[in-house]
């Protein structure tokens, strides 16, 4: 019998050989220099297409907010390495869709050191922190590194909004809850853009709907209906997609530990950030700091 000399080491002295196929895969954008982990296998990993590096990881960010606006993911994150500092210096990074090459970015107001979610209606882009929500002209702060605001209005904070999704004319926003019974809102644009002094409230709702626990993110699909994705700390998380005239759950998919917000891309694939692998949360099991594409067709329901 011929025994292989690499199996007879393997076995005889205890080693631990890792094939090839479980390297660590050379994605574009920097790869985190300050963990040299292997990628975590994740759930619909089969509904998962391109990847790239999160944005701004040596540096500290942590991705929360995501939309697509035509060929680019735009990104917002906030700079923290702390498992306690929730809040820090923030930024828009600028992503290819096409292949994750950075394009650019700028910062945000120091009021807005955890923002969210990101939306985009027209040329306005809409970032959300908790109580609060600033449009400012993207072309204008592409242009110059620095956002430039066009309005911010305040928001009663039982709304969040911990995440953004546009549809028409409305944005749809919500809070984050470990329990309790929250709720998903579309309020139109025009009353978020107006003169009002008065916070942003329920009654300025044109649609209510119920929304799931631990939810970070939305987008709407083409069909209409709403993809919520649902996570918190190291534990399991989910994409949920529901009926937006009543809430009502339509599927729910196992997804990556960490995911953030979310976008639909004019070719009807999902983006989503997560997370887990930061350095603020390094220590979780999960290690997938990535922006990531998702085939909704691919996934398999829990």
């Amino acid at each position: 019998m011929i025994v292989d000399r690499r199996s007879m080491l393997t076995a005889g002295l205890g080693l631990c050989l890792a094939p090839a196929a479980f390297a660590r895969p050379v994605l574009p954008g920097e790869a985190p220099n300050y963990d040299m982990r292997e990628l975590t296998a994740v759930p619909n990993e089969a509904a998962i297409r391109r990847r790239y590096w999160s944005p701004g990881l040596n540096e500290g960010y942590v991705p929360q907010g995501l939309t697509v606006h035509r060929d680019e993911i735009l990104i917002a994150a906030y700079r923290s390495s702390d498992r306690d500092q929730d809040n820090g210096p923030a930024r828009v990074f600028r992503v290819s869709r096409g292949d994750g090459r950075l394009l650019g970015g700028f910062a945000l107001p120091a009021t807005y050191g955890h923002p969210g979610g990101l939306a985009m209606v027209g040329e306005t882009l809409f970032v959300a922190n908790s109580g609060r929500l600033l449009a400012l002209d993207f072309k204008e702060s592409c242009r110059n590194g620095e956002c430039v605001p066009l309005k911010e209005t305040r928001v009663d904070k039982m709304m969040g909004p911990s995440f953004l999704a546009a549809s028409g004319d409305n944005l749809w926003f919500g809070p984050f809850r470990r329990d309790g019974a929250p709720s998903l809102h579309a309020v139109p644009v025009a009353r978020i853009l107006s003169g009002a002094e008065a916070p942003v409230g329920p009654a300025d709702a044109q649609v209510t709907v119920p929304l799931p626990l631990l939810a970070q993110g939305a987008a709407l699909g083409g069909d209409g209906a709403i993809w919520i994705s649902q996570s918190a700390g190291n534990r399991p998380a989910f994409l949920s997609k529901l009926d937006s005239r009543t809430g009502a759950v339509i599927a729910r998919y196992p997804a990556p530990g960490g995911i953030e917000d979310l976008g639909f891309a004019a070719d009807g694939r999902l983006w989503a950030v997560s997370e887990a692998g930061t350095q603020r949360w390094n220590r979780w099991s999960t290690f997938y700091p990535l922006v990531f594409e998702i085939d909704p067709a691919k996934l398999v329901a829990a």
